[in-house]
């Protein structure tokens, strides 16, 4: 579980300093024209990614309780940013942005796989 939390810590990161840093080219193939407010909203995505990460990474070496807590909040991220990349790819977003699709299956696949071992440990 330590190497999991670990990777989906460093994943948001990743994506997190890409929004942060790089909105513009993050969102390039979606075809959204990047104006600097929406630049902003994506930032605003990115430090709260970053932030996230953080949390996980942190979460680490936590006990039965923070374990589930922060599975669970990942998990609920991961649900609702698959419904936010559905509807990006039906109001035209395309195939450039179904990755997200996939990238979100998976890692929501993950946080419920260890959310439910987390759940089965001692108190």
């Amino acid at each position: 579980m330590k190497i999991f939390l670990s990777i989906a810590a460093v994943f948001a990161w990743l994506f997190g300093a890409m929004l942060l840093l790089a909105p513009g080219p993050f969102y390039a193939p979606t075809g959204l024209a990047m104006t600097p407010m929406v630049a902003s909203i994506a930032q605003a995505h990115g430090a709260t990614l970053v932030g996230l990460g953080v949390i996980t990474w942190m979460a680490r070496g936590a006990n039965r309780q923070g374990l589930v807590a922060v599975l669970t909040g990942n998990l609920v991220v991961q649900i609702l940013s698959l419904g936010v990349a559905i509807r990006t790819v039906m109001l035209g977003g395309g195939p450039s942005a179904t990755p997200s699709i996939f990238i979100h299956v998976v890692l929501g696949a993950f946080f419920l796989f260890f959310l439910l071992q987390a759940k089965k440990l001692p108190a």
